[in-house]
Order: structure tokens, then sequence, then C-alpha cells
């Protein structure tokens, strides 16, 4: 009888595979270059991926992915996938 072998893909703890956005411990502040490399490579993934998304990824919160976005003056997208057909009807709605 032949018995099947897997093998886990050997992942390095500190990076994430989709990403490769570092995973920070709870609680871990970053600073110096280590928070200015990190602040890049979040930026760079907002441009393809969600918020929540990077969040999962790098371990920290929303709020703290969203403010890292904000005070480095990214243009945040609307919510949701249709964000801007939302916004565009409410403010165009007719008020005869």
């Amino acid at each position: 009888m032949r018995t099947a072998t897997t093998t886990a893909p050997s992942l390095d703890p500190s990076t994430s595979a989709s990403l490769g956005l570092r995973r920070i411990p709870k609680g871990q502040r970053l600073t110096g270059e280590a928070a200015v490399r990190f602040a890049a490579d979040v930026i760079n993934a907002y441009e393809t991926k969600s918020i929540r998304r990077i969040c999962e990824e790098t371990g920290r919160s929303y709020g703290a992915i969203h403010r890292l976005l904000t005070t480095s003056g990214v243009t945040m997208r609307p919510k949701g996938p249709n964000g801007h057909q939302r916004q565009a009807s409410a403010n165009s709605a007719d008020v005869s």
C-alpha cells in the first residue's frame, strides 16, 4: 500500500506569501527605517488590494492601516464595489 506524503510549503513567518507584506507581531512598534519601509510596502499594496486584505496580511488593525495611508497622503478609494455610482446617484437626486 502506498501512502501519500505531503509537505507544507516553507514560508518565512515574517512575510506573507500573497502580497509580500511583513507580518508585524501584535504590540510591536515600528520606528525609523523599518516604519518607512513598511509604509512604502503598504502604499504599494493599496494600489491593488483592500485595506482589509492588507490588515489580514500584516496583522495590523484596520485603523492603523487607514491612518498610515491617510497620513501618507494617499487618495482613498470609495467604500464598496460601487462607491462612485452610489455617490453619483445620491448627489444627483431630482428634487422637483
